[in-house]
């Protein structure tokens, strides 16, 4: 019995990585290192802080709150509570993390698939998503017992390849205050903490409704779900690593113009040679793949019980779902990103103040929200709108 514990907290913490693990989590580090060279230590610290700690105490918070995200948020009071639950649905949804899971790896893979057009490649990617999460009781099996070992095995021959023939970092001349400083605010573009928040809550609903856990007690489920967090926070933090190096000590095969995907493309077509193309596309496409097959679960859901109240069916929720995110796909990674990045460092931190104090409130009883909550929104709104502020007064 006790083995067969230990493979199912395996199979979660290997599920809750690849839940987390999308193409950003590919590009960023990788981009991460050819910016720091030798002073990556810096960057890498900062961005595993806001990339890999932080989403895995919003999942602790989470968690200490038995999944029920209407409780963590409602805290705020029930209209705010909604707005901020919203707020996460639409940026994990197929407003923008969704579009950006199936857009990015498009413009990664473009060279070797140039047959397959963008629509071509969104319409294929939405229905093997739709196949792999319309069965949602399946969907920790699938994520853990084979998108994240294929992740992982893809991963891993680039990363020991590549640092096995290093030779020596790139020089950077920038600050490590610098560094530091701008990976930690590259590590709130991962997306992870909003994630974890909400793939907390889909973990522990599917462990709850398989019938080999309907004798284990709610505190045991927790526990559960938190060391399969702890698995997932491992891997991501050896992945991160990894990649960052490969960044530092392949930076200059890439150009200051390239983008991130360009620079994973480059580096590691480098590393492997053009016959390796396959583990490159699997490393990318299950990246993808399976964190679009997470978030899809989630906003559908979300939708089944929040926005129609049971009255639409939870297949029916993911189809809608699924045909949204293909429509909003073919803008194009560009445009899907240009209007992204203000939503995004506006509500981050905000999001961020309510975890810590919500998990402040289940340790320790700090009952202070709604202030904490409100300030951070006045700072982090007058910090980004004020240029826009002085634009239309000037």
């Amino acid at each position: 019995m006790k083995d067969s514990n230990q493979s199912g907290i395996l199979t979660i913490g290997l599920a809750i990585f690849s839940m987390l693990f999308g193409a950003g989590n590919i590009i960023y580090p990788i981009k991460c290192g050819v910016l720091a060279g030798n002073q990556n230590i810096f960057a890498i610290t900062g961005f595993i802080l806001t990339g890999v700690i932080l989403p895995i105490i919003g999942l602790v918070a989470m968690i200490l709150f038995n999944g029920n995200y209407k409780l963590f948020f409602n805290r705020l009071g029930k209209i705010p509570g909604s707005m901020a639950i919203l707020y996460c649905m639409l940026i994990l949804g197929p407003l923008l993390a969704m579009p950006r899971c199936i857009t990015l790896p498009y413009e990664m893979l473009k060279p070797f698939i140039p047959f397959v057009s963008l629509p071509m490649f969104t319409i294929a990617f939405c229905v093997v998503t739709f196949l792999v999460t319309y069965k949602e009781s399946k969907i920790l099996s699938i994520l853990g017992n084979i998108m994240s070992p294929l992740l992982l095995g893809s991963l891993g021959i680039i990363a020991i390849k590549g640092l096995w023939q290093a030779d020596v970092m790139v020089p950077q001349t920038v600050q490590a205050s610098t560094i530091f400083f701008d990976q930690l605010n590259q590590g709130f573009q991962t997306l992870d903490l909003i994630g974890a928040l909400f793939f907390a809550y889909i973990v522990l609903r599917i462990l709850k409704g398989n019938k080999d856990a309907a004798q284990i007690k709610s505190k045991d489920l927790a526990l559960i779900s938190l060391q399969g967090g702890l698995i997932a926070g491992t891997l991501l933090m050896l992945v991160y690593v990894s990649f960052s190096y490969l960044g530092a000590y392949y930076g200059y095969l890439v150009s200051a113009d390239m983008n991130g995907a360009q620079d994973f493309r480059v580096i590691s077509m480098h590393i492997l040679n053009s016959s390796s193309a396959f583990v490159i596309m699997m490393a990318v496409l299950m990246a993808c793949l399976s964190t679009v097959t997470a978030l899809a679960a989630v906003f559908s859901e979300y939708i089944h019980l929040e926005v129609f109240n049971k009255k639409v069916s939870y297949i029916t929720s993911l189809a809608m779902t699924m045909i949204v995110t293909a429509i909003i796909s073919n803008y194009g990674l560009d445009n899907i990103m240009a209007y992204s990045s203000l939503p995004i460092n506006i509500g981050y931190p905000i999001i961020t103040t309510i975890v810590f104090c919500n998990l402040a409130y289940s340790l320790f009883g700090f009952r202070y929200i709604k202030l904490p909550a409100a300030l951070t929104a006045l700072a982090v709104t007058g910090f980004y709108m004020q240029p826009l502020f002085c634009s239309l007064i000037g």
